[in-house]
C-alpha cells in the first residue's frame, strides 16, 4: 500500500502545519496529474483542481448558463486524487456532476485550511458558476477538513459522503500531532475541541438536515470505525439528523477497490449534488431503478420487515392488511399515511391493481398516492384505454388536473411502479410564491416532467407551507403495494 494513498504516518513540521507555515507555503499551482482530465489552478496560493462534465465544457448557449452540480473531494494532496478514484469520478461526470478540490496540506481541519476551503468555494461558485450547495466526499483524513468546513457553512452543503473518514482528532492524528497545525500546544487544543473536533460540532449539520453516508471497515485500526463514523452516527441521530453507515466486515484502512467502486456511494452523491439545482428533473436514474438499487439514505416504508404506514384517521379501524412483504388496501374507504411529514423527496412505489368489473371505469382498481395529502397521483386499472379516451382521472394522472405524458399502464394483476420526485410549494409571508413541482415515472417511463402543480387535487388537503405525510388512498379496492421507500431531499436551488 502506497503511503500517499492512505494516511501519512509521518508528522509534518512536528505534527502538522502551523498557521504561519501554511501561509508561508502559499504558492502558484504546481503541475498535478489527475485521474481524469481537468484543470489545475491556484486558489489562495494553493494548488486546486476542477474537472467539469462534458455538458459544462461545451460552448455556452445564449442566456444565463445553468449552474453545475459538483462534488468536493478531500484530501487533495500531491498524489491524491489518484487512479483509484477514476471509476467513481467517471460516473460523477457522466451524471453531469463536476469534481473539485484544493491542497491544504496536512492541515487536519485547521482554521487556516478552512480559510483556503472558503476561498475555493467562492472561486467555484461566484466565478465559475458551480452550484451553491456542494456534495462533500471525504476520504480518510479528508473528513477532518470537510467536516470542519461544513459545520461552519451548512447552507452550502448538499450532503456528506465518506470513505473511512477521520472525524475525531483524538483518534487520528492525535492531539499531539495535530496541535501544530492549529498553532496550539496539545493542552490548548484539548481545551478547544468543541470548536475544532468534528464529532463535537455536528449540531449545525443536524439542524440543516444534511444527509450523511459513510463506508467504513470494522477492522480499521488506523481510523477505527467506532471512534469516527460510529460516534458521528450516534451523535448526529441524537441531534435529530439522519445518517447511513455501511460497515464492511473484515476490511481495514486499505486500497480495496470496493471503497472506490461503490454504486451506493455514487448514487447518493449524484442525487444530492443534483438536488442543489432546485428542480425535480434529472433525479431519477432509470437504470438504478431497474437494478432495484434503493438509495442508501432511503427509508423503507413497505418491505419484507413490515409496513411503516399508519391509519390516516386514528378513530377509524384500519382494514389494511400486511403479509409477506405486501400491504393490501382496505376494502372500505379508510386510508393510510406515513408517520412522518415530508417536504421535498424522492419516492418509489410498486403497486398491483385488482381485477374488477363495473360500468364506471374509475371504480376498477382505484387507489392513489396523495403527495403531502394534497396532490393525488392516480392509481387505476387503465390498461388498454386509448389516448383519445384517456381522462385526467385515469392511472398516472394528477387527478383531474393533468393526464400522463404517455400511457404505460399494465394489465390488472401485474406489478407496476411509480418513481416520484416532488418539490413542495414555497410560501413567504403566508402567500404561495412557487407552485409545487413533480417529476414522475410509471414503469420506467416518464409521465410528468417537472410539472408545476397549480393547486391541490380532488379531495386533497389545502395547500400550505407545512409539510404533510404521504397518503396511500383506500378506495374500496384491494390494491396491493410492495417495496415502497422514500428519500428526503432538499430542492432549494
Amino acid at each position: 500500500m502506497r503511503p500517499t494513498h492512505c494516511l501519512f504516518l509521518l508528522a509534518v513540521a512536528g505534527g502538522g502545519l502551523s498557521l504561519q507555515a501554511l501561509s508561508a507555503q502559499a504558492r502558484p499551482a504546481t503541475p498535478k496529474t489527475l485521474p481524469v482530465a481537468g484543470e489545475v489552478f491556484a486558489v489562495a496560493g494553493r494548488t486546486a483542481f476542477l474537472i467539469l462534465p462534458p455538458a459544462a465544457r461545451a460552448p455556452a448557449e445564449p442566456g444565463p448558463r445553468p449552474r453545475v452540480p459538483w462534488v468536493w473531494y478531500a484530501p487533495t494532496l500531491p498524489a491524491l486524487p489518484a487512479a483509484e478514484e477514476r471509476w467513481m469520478f467517471e460516473r460523477f461526470l457522466a451524471a453531469g456532476v463536476a469534481i473539485a478540490g484544493v491542497d491544504v496540506g496536512e492541515s487536519y481541519g485547521s482554521p487556516d485550511g478552512r480559510a483556503v476551503y472558503s476561498a475555493l468555494y467562492e472561486e467555484l461558485v461566484n466565478q465559475r458558476g458551480l452550484a451553491k450547495r456542494t456534495a462533500l466526499l471525504a476520504r480518510s483524513r479528508g473528513g477532518l477538513m470537510l467536516y470542519n468546513w461544513a459545520v461552519e457553512h451548512p447552507e452550502s452543503v448538499a450532503c456528506i459522503a465518506g470513505i473511512y473518514p477521520v472525524c475525531n482528532l483524538a483518534s487520528y492524528p492525535g492531539l499531539a500531532r495535530a496541535s501544530a497545525a492549529y498553532g496550539l500546544d496539545e493542552a490548548q487544543l484539548a481545551a478547544a475541541l468543541s470548536t475544532h473536533n468534528p464529532i463535537e460540532r455536528l449540531a449545525p449539520l443536524a439542524a440543516a438536515r444534511i444527509p450523511i453516508l459513510h463506508l467504513h471497515g470494522d477492522r480499521d485500526e488506523v481510523v477505527p470505525l467506532a471512534a469516527n463514523s460510529g460516534i458521528v452516527q450516534q451523535r448526529h441521530e441524537q441531534l435529530g439528523g439522519t445518517m447511513a453507515l455501511i460497515p464492511f466486515a473484515g476490511r481495514g484502512h486499505d486500497m480495496w477497490p470496493g471503497w472506490f467502486e461503490n454504486e451506493a456511494l455514487v448514487d447518493f452523491v449524484v442525487t444530492h449534488a443534483r438536488s442543489s439545482l432546485g428542480t425535480t428533473a434529472g433525479l431519477i436514474d432509470v437504470a438504478a431503478v431497474a437494478d432495484e438499487r434503493r438509495p442508501a439514505d432511503a427509508v423503507q416504508l413497505v418491505g419484507s420487515a413490515g409496513s411503516e404506514f399508519v391509519p390516516e384517521d386514528a378513530k377509524v379501524a384500519s382494514q389494511w392488511q400486511f403479509a409477506d412483504g405486501v400491504l393490501t388496501a382496505s376494502p372500505g374507504w379508510d386510508s393510510v399515511v406515513t408517520k412522518k411529514a415530508y417536504r421535498d423527496f424522492r419516492m418509489h412505489v410498486e403497486f398491483n391493481v385488482n381485477d374488477a368489473t363495473g360500468a364506471d371505469p374509475e371504480s376498477r382498481g382505484n387507489s392513489g398516492v396523495y403527495i403531502q395529502q394534497r396532490y393525488e397521483l392516480q392509481i387505476l386499472d387503465s390498461f388498454g384505454v386509448t389516448e383519445a379516451d384517456y381522462l385526467p382521472s385515469y392511472c398516472g394522472s394528477l387527478y383531474r388536473l393533468k393526464k400522463p405524458d404517455r400511457l404505460v399502464s399494465k394489465p390488472a394483476g401485474e406489478w407496476q411502479s411509480f418513481d416520484i420526485v416532488f418539490r413542495a410549494a414555497r410560501f413567504a409571508g403566508g402567500a404561495k410564491v412557487e407552485d409545487a413541482r413533480v417529476t414522475a415515472y410509471q414503469n420506467g417511463q416518464r409521465i410528468h416532467d417537472d410539472f408545476a402543480i397549480p393547486r391541490k387535487t380532488g379531495a386533497g388537503k389545502a395547500e400550505g407551507p407545512e409539510p404533510l405525510p404521504v397518503k396511500l388512498q383506500g378506495h374500496h379496492n384491494p390494491v396491493r403495494f410492495r417495496n415502497v421507500w422514500i428519500q428526503e431531499l432538499d430542492l432549494d436551488g
